[in-house]
């Protein structure tokens, strides 16, 4: 037993020596109390980032919700502000060219569908049906009808010369537009 105290009062002598050594209890306590206010520092600035992330993402959410607030003045004639005329027109300029691509996208979509689908055929001599890409009937011999191919006059962009469809109002590829429709 006389050991273990013996060996406890070494370990807390050698304890306070490695204080004193150090600078002292003086410098240990101001050395902790240094890392405290270090710390509270960081938190604080932790703190301070983490309310400004916040507020950064309610101003742009604000923002979209007053540019979508004048576009709607500026669709329906209410917004006077010459300042944001020409932005508000943009924005509904731009909103047509994306309805113009998406009507675009259903176009292909279904011709895409079509194309998956085979045509359907019949012969004009008999009135069976014809397969796929036949051209003879199976079934009278007769010369089977070429499949229709649907042409539209093509136009042109006059600023880029990317191809127009029939009644568009403006160019998909560059958003000027069109004219002479």
């Amino acid at each position: 037993m006389s050991d273990m105290l013996g060996s406890f009062r070494k370990r807390a002598e050698d304890l306070l020596a490695s204080i004193n050594s150090a600078g002292g209890l003086r410098a240990t306590v101001d050395g902790l109390r240094r890392q405290m206010a270090e710390a509270d520092r960081r938190r604080a600035m932790g703190q301070v980032r983490s309310q400004l992330k916040q507020l950064d993402t309610q101003i742009k959410e604000m923002n979209l919700a007053v540019g979508v607030q004048a576009v709607g003045l500026h669709k329906s004639g209410l917004l006077k502000s010459p300042e944001l005329t020409p932005l508000c027109q943009h924005v509904v300029e731009l909103e047509a060219v994306v309805e113009q691509l998406r009507e675009e996208l259903r176009r292909l979509e279904a011709l895409a569908k079509q194309e998956d689908e085979p045509e359907e055929r019949t012969c004009q001599q008999c009135g069976h049906s014809l397969p796929g890409e036949a051209t003879f009937c199976p079934y009278c011999g007769a010369a089977a009808p070429a499949p229709t191919i649907e042409e539209t006059p093509l136009r042109y962009c006059a600023q880029c010369g990317a191809e127009l469809r029939e009644g568009s109002r403006f160019c998909v590829r560059c958003g000027a537009v069109v004219t002479g429709h």
